[in-house]
């Protein structure tokens, strides 16, 4: 897109620039046949009398070529100069793409790299037979490692992260709904176990009761090797079928995730805020970078951000969510427990719907409530 609107600045100036010259060429040749005319009538003109006006339209013709060779002096020079910079903002846009394509490949890298180890089961069956008679049939559970990778992480943070959640709406008489989801997240992002979730004097009963059902959840998950994928609680049932450990935290995962991503948005908007590139090629760069992320990896930014732990994402300073549409994927009928995010950013909403007349929209599923 940058290109073809440069293409296009210097087309311009190149057709500026030979117009300019076939109009004085053209001038030159129309003053050359008015001085020639007298030669094709010779028996008509005193040719004593045409030196006369030989010197006045010398001294007439002779400014309008030096003027017309300054203007072409000049002009050359200043399509040159223009050349130069077009040359610069090329190194530098190439720069940027050079270091903005590396960091998409780092982060596709991050996805990949991602992996949790847990366990499988093999179901064998052993028989027993007399006199070729079966007396016994003994089922058998043999523990084998299981690995989830990639994308699939995802997929298994959610379902582990929506558990969390609702595990902990038996104590939502102890603390307002905002605080428990709060709660919740840094036992999933932390593990239940981990010493980084510093309770403030109100949340410490909640976070200690929790702690001891998330352990027993987690004991009961690791006897059964996943196979027990339903847990009843006060709010009803709740799934949980993933193949590691529950709640043993995802810090060393997520926290490097999020940091690179933010900084790859950051650092396309901040080029574009230098001038190297308008707002409309910032959202382009950015629909790339989108685009690597699936819809899971969204759903997992939106609860960081609403948890704050991701609030610079969307604050005074960072419109990356409704300016730049990092969430435009969003799978919205999938957020639980926390706010719905139209409701979340309708102001934003509405910003949107009259600065592009409803041509534009936050969330790709609609942003009607």
């Amino acid at each position: 897109m940058i290109k073809i609107k440069q293409e296009n600045q210097e087309g311009a100036i190149y057709k500026f620039g030979s117009g300019l010259s076939l109009f004085f060429i053209g001038l030159a040749i129309i003053l050359f046949l008015i001085l020639l005319f007298p030669t094709f009538f010779p028996e008509k003109y005193d040719y004593t009398k045409l030196s006369s006006l030989g010197s006045t339209a010398t001294g007439f013709i002779s400014p309008i070529v030096a003027i017309s060779a300054a203007m072409l002096t000049f002009l050359a020079f200043w399509v040159q100069y223009k050349a130069n910079e077009q040359q610069k903002n090329d190194i530098t846009i190439q720069r940027f793409e050079n270091i903005f394509f590396e960091m998409i490949r780092l982060h596709k890298e991050n996805v990949n790299e991602m992996k949790i180890s847990g366990y499988g089961v093999l179901l064998g069956n052993s028989l027993e037979r007399e006199k070729g008679v079966l007396t016994k049939s003994t089922e058998s559970k043999i523990q084998t490692e299981r690995f989830v990778e990639g994308r699939k992480v995802f997929v298994s943070m959610i379902k582990e992260l929506t558990a969390c959640y609702g595990f902990c709406q038996e104590y939502k008489s102890l603390t307002n709904d905002t605080e428990l989801l709060k709660i919740g997240y840094r036992l999933f992002f932390f593990g239940s176990v981990s010493s980084s979730i510093t309770p403030n004097e109100k949340d410490s009963d909640i976070i200690s009761k929790m702690r001891i059902k998330l352990k027993k959840i987690r004991d009961d998950h690791k006897k059964e090797l996943g196979l027990k994928t339903t847990f009843k609680d006060i709010q009803g049932d709740i799934d949980l079928h993933i193949k590691y450990a529950p709640f043993t935290g995802h810090e060393s995962r997520l926290a490097h995730y999020y940091r690179h991503l933010f900084n790859t948005v950051k650092y396309v908007v901040d080029k574009e805020k230098k001038g190297i590139f308008d707002y409309q090629q910032s959202r382009e760069y950015l629909k790339i970078l989108r685009a690597q992320m699936s819809n899971d990896e969204q759903l997992m930014l939106y609860y960081n951000y609403i948890n704050g732990m991701g609030s610079k994402w969307e604050d005074e300073e960072n419109k990356f969510f409704s300016h730049y549409r990092m969430l435009h994927n969003l799978p919205i009928n999938r957020v639980r427990f926390v706010e719905n995010p139209r409701l979340h950013f309708k102001k934003q909403i509405e910003e949107i719907e009259l600065e592009t007349n409803g041509s534009e929209q936050m969330f790709e599923s609609d942003d009607k409530i």
